[in-house]
């Protein structure tokens, strides 16, 4: 089985959260299930500076709106994974994906827009032919709508991810010119969102199947309050819509040979857990070794339930607790909480990415902290899982699938009401919790063990792509 899938990002080229992660996480998974994989995707300048070499491989050129875009094919392999990367200096030579600082780039319909033309111009000139093309968030929503239109003569069967239906690449309607789409595609069944287009919309129109990352999230997109105003089409979809749980990567993401600890361990030396954790103190001038630390590891967004967090700070700078924020985003969320790290003496936040320190954080955390307003799968509780942390989690979306609240038998606290006041009751709660080191311990053991990876997400995955060919194909 040939699989080409079509991306913005995909790590460790180019990350801005979890889609990359999620991306490399199936390409991987699928590759050793026996299927012959392409990933496509741009190149950004952090895929030139990121260490591995690519080869030229030839150039192909699309026209739309009267205008030419050219783009030369670099490829490389990497863990029997082979990539192609659309380079088009004009376009992608910049220093960030998709826009800079709070603000999308203006030229974004046409950056997109065009990849997706190449990508399939580039599998025609190439003879490429996949059996599925896996297409993932907006920015390759044209895809589908391109090939009915002009590459009928690629037979692939097309799989749509939506990892978030907030983020739906909605822009002028009079876009669709310069894309090089007909008038006819402009209407409320297909591309047309409230008097713009949505790439995301004309992408699950015209695909075969659409999936999001977690059956929870399938079924809250059907109703308006979740839906970005999709919900009715979300609903028309239900026949070709699944929720498949992304998972991380459990080989990336194991405390028992991750390099980047101060001590690895298990679930059967948890001890060594404490060594991290007085790392992690060094290295951020937290003081209390046997206090617990929560873990916010998120995009900087109002979504994420950071303004609540922020509205408890005072209110938690009281606790026998450390409060620590990683991520980026938004600048007024990523200054304000640099703010309050800078008023609490039990608050650190850490804004960017590096991996050292992200590892790290993890192999110290007790608890995650994930106050979401939704949640389509969420990834960083089930990382916090992997390394012994517990979940403290709003109970929405994803949230629902891969957590069990404590007074069911389970191993997470559940956020039952979007409100500074029930984060705080919760987060009160695992600090009582965390004084009982017997069941604490047990939960630990507990959380280490269950399987949320990639792999497992994966194998769903080539359930469903033999479903698409026919139900006997194999790889």
């Amino acid at each position: 089985m040939k699989v080409a899938i079509i991306t913005s990002e995909v790590t460790p080229f180019s990350r801005t959260g979890i889609l990359g992660d999620a991306v490399a996480g199936l390409a991987k998974g699928i590759s050793a299930s026996g299927a012959e994989v392409l990933v496509i995707s741009p190149m950004y300048l952090s895929v030139m500076t990121c260490g591995n070499s690519c080869q030229e491989e030839g150039s192909v050129s699309v026209t739309a709106g009267g205008s030419r875009y050219c783009f030369d094919i670099y490829t490389t392999i990497k863990e029997g994974v082979r990539y192609v990367f659309m380079r088009n200096d004009e376009m992608y030579g910049r220093r960030q994906i998709y826009g800079s600082g709070d603000f999308d780039y203006s030229d974004n319909d046409i950056r997109f827009g065009m990849f997706s033309l190449a990508t399939l111009e580039y599998m025609r000139k190439m003879a490429v032919n996949p059996d599925i093309i896996h297409c993932h968030e907006w920015p390759t929503g044209l895809i589908p709508v391109y090939r009915n239109l002009y590459y009928e003569d690629i037979k692939s069967k097309i799989v749509f991810t939506v990892h978030d239906i907030s983020y739906q690449g909605i822009f002028n309607k009079f876009s669709i010119q310069a894309l090089g789409l007909p008038w006819n595609v402009y209407n409320i069944e297909e591309l047309e969102y409230y008097e713009g287009i949505s790439l995301m919309k004309g992408g699950m129109v015209h695909s075969d199947y659409v999936t999001v990352p977690s059956p929870t999230y399938a079924e809250e997109i059907k109703t308006e309050e979740h839906s970005q105003g999709l919900g009715l089409l979300m609903a028309d979809m239900a026949h070709k819509l699944e929720g498949i749980f992304d998972g991380i990567d459990f080989d990336k993401y194991n405390p028992l040979n991750d390099n980047y600890l101060a001590a690895m361990f298990c679930s059967e030396n948890i001890d060594a857990k404490q060594i991290n954790k007085k790392a992690f103190l060094n290295e951020t001038g937290l003081k209390g070794e046997d206090r617990p630390i929560f873990l916010v590891d998120t995009k900087f967004s109002e979504r994420k339930g950071l303004e609540l967090i922020s509205q408890s700070a005072a209110d938690l700078s009281g606790l026998e607790a450390n409060f620590a924020f990683f991520g980026y985003g938004e600048s007024h969320l990523c200054s304000g909480f640099k703010d309050i790290a800078n008023r609490h003496n039990n608050m650190f936040t850490f804004i960017g990415f590096n991996e050292k320190m992200t590892h790290l954080a993890y192999g110290a955390a007790d608890f995650v902290l994930r106050p979401s307003q939704y949640e389509p799968s969420g990834n960083s509780h089930i990382k916090g899982m992997r390394y012994g942390a517990l979940p403290v989690v709003s109970r929405t979306g994803g949230h629902i699938d891969t957590v069990k609240d404590i007074s069911d038998g389970g191993y997470g606290f559940f956020i039952d009401e979007y409100s500074r006041h029930e984060v705080q009751k919760q987060i009160m709660r695992a600090v009582a919790f965390f004084e009982n080191k017997p069941i604490l311990l047990e939960c630990i053991e507990r959380v280490m063990q269950i399987d949320f990876s990639c792999k497992t997400a994966s194998k769903k995955y080539m359930e469903l792509y033999r479903r698409l060919l026919g139900g006997s194909y194999e790889p």
